[in-house]
């Protein structure tokens, strides 16, 4: 048999020192499967050693179904008392591979755990931080290792044992028991047990971290999930209302053609109150002339836009709207579709302004046209006119034919005012034969 082996099958045994040593070779169970597996090949006889690893057995499955800090705590030090007959027990943390926390004390002779705290023996503790075994102590006052020790001396400690709780060859903790008043009450039994529970406490220990560590994942990812939640809330206020305060009719209907929502400009154009109409078909909305083309563009599969639609207001009149239909799709398949009715009266309203303008230009042109055609040989006309009543003989025919030209002339002139009116014809003076001619601006 080789020396590791001797290692693990050497019991603990007392020596003239009264210090035992413990090899810190680690046994752990992660299911309750591999506990009940172990426990069937235990002798079921009565011997102490037996029964104490059958009741570590039980608490080790009362630890791996325990998730409270507190619970696990008062389960290691109240079975440790229980395992090895001491007084007083302590749980000790290491944080940081060195930084050493009292979590937890258990006190049978009632005093304060405050005090108790204070009397820890930091020289036994530190021995067993560093050189993870466990350590024994039969008579501390007497060992002659721990000889002129302040903390023993000053605690007068009679017995301790102080375990470390080991996991893939860390310590993640120290069980520390102790009996102030009589001495040799630990054995390398005790010691045994207390190693082997020793070991299946540093799992729970390492649950607890895993615990904690998945309840800070689940708090900081509720509060994701709610700051998301809250966002997307906003998104879809703040979308609601600008679907709601949009210029054009926003309609959404259900893959059955059924009206799910309207928008308030439904009220705003038609003077229709949008509740009264959801749920109905759509075909119901527009006029029976026009639904047909809806209907068509909402049983495509293919968004359409620019139909033309009537949609009657609530006095009956017919209004034109253009429609603009895309589809709802969710996993390939159209569930519902939006139809957006653009108001066609104002577009309608500036295509009649636009002809209108168009005509008056067209007026203008023909104003221009006259006044450079009509205008300036009218100017010659009058002028001639009147040289000519000048000229000719006092004939009552002659003045008579001059003045009906001139009368004409000017009534001609008359008619190129009005147009100026309309045009906004400016006066220029040509300064042809002395007549003033009117031009087109």
């Amino acid at each position: 048999m080789n020396e590791k082996n001797d290692k693990k099958n050497k019991p603990v045994t007392s020596s003239d020192s009264d210090i035992f040593s413990i090899s810190s070779e680690e046994t752990f169970f992660n299911s309750i499967a591999e506990i009940e597996s172990l426990r069937s090949v235990i002798p079921p006889h009565e011997e102490t050693e037996s029964k104490k690893l059958q009741q570590v057995l039980s608490i080790t499955e009362k630890l791996m179904t325990t998730f409270s800090r507190e619970g696990i705590f008062e389960i290691i030090i109240s079975k440790s008392l229980e395992f090895t007959g001491a007084e007083r027990g302590y749980l000790i943390l290491v944080k940081n591979g060195s930084d050493l926390e009292v979590a937890y004390s258990l006190n049978m002779d009632k005093e304060s755990p405050e005090d108790s705290v204070q009397e820890l023996s930091s020289t036994v503790i530190n021995k067993v931080l560093h050189e993870k075994e466990v350590i024994m102590i039969k008579d501390a006052l007497n060992d002659q290792e721990f000889d002129g020790k302040r903390s023993i001396i000053n605690l007068k400690l009679k017995s301790i044992m102080c375990v470390p709780m080991i996991k893939e060859n860390k310590v993640l903790g120290i069980i520390y028991v102790e009996h102030r008043t009589i001495p040799g009450i630990f054995n390398s039994e005790s010691g045994e047990v207390l190693k082997f529970f020793g070991n299946q406490c540093a799992v729970a220990l390492e649950n607890l971290d895993l615990i904690e560590e998945n309840r800070q994942y689940a708090q900081n990812l509720e509060k994701q999930v709610e700051q998301r939640t809250s966002e997307l809330m906003y998104e879809k206020a703040y979308t609601e209302r600008i679907i709601e305060n949009i210029g054009e009719i926003l309609i959404t209907v259900d893959s059955g053609m059924k009206i799910k929502k309207i928008n308030r400009a439904m009220k705003d154009i038609l003077n229709l109150d949008p509740e009264i109409l959801t749920g109905k078909h759509i075909s119901e909305l527009y006029s029976t002339e026009t639904s047909g083309s809806v209907l068509t563009a909402l049983k495509s599969e293919k968004n359409s836009s620019n139909i033309s639609c009537y949609i009657r207001n609530s006095s009956g009149n017919e209004i034109h709207f253009s429609a603009t239909i895309s589809h709802l799709i969710e996993n390939d398949e159209i569930t519902g579709s939006v139809i957006i009715n653009k108001d066609m009266t104002e577009v309608e309203r500036y295509e009649q302004e636009k002809l209108e303008l168009k005509e008056l230009e067209s007026i203008t042109k023909a104003a221009v046209t006259a006044n450079d055609q009509i205008n300036t040989p009218l100017g010659v006309i009058i002028g001639r006119s009147t040289l000519l009543s000048g000229l000719l003989p006092d004939d009552k025919n002659v003045q008579k034919n001059l003045t009906a030209i001139k009368e004409q002339a000017y009534r001609i002139k008359d008619t190129l005012n009005e147009m100026k009116k309309i045009t906004k014809i400016k006066e220029k003076d040509y300064k042809l034969d002395g007549v003033k001619m009117i031009d087109l601006d």
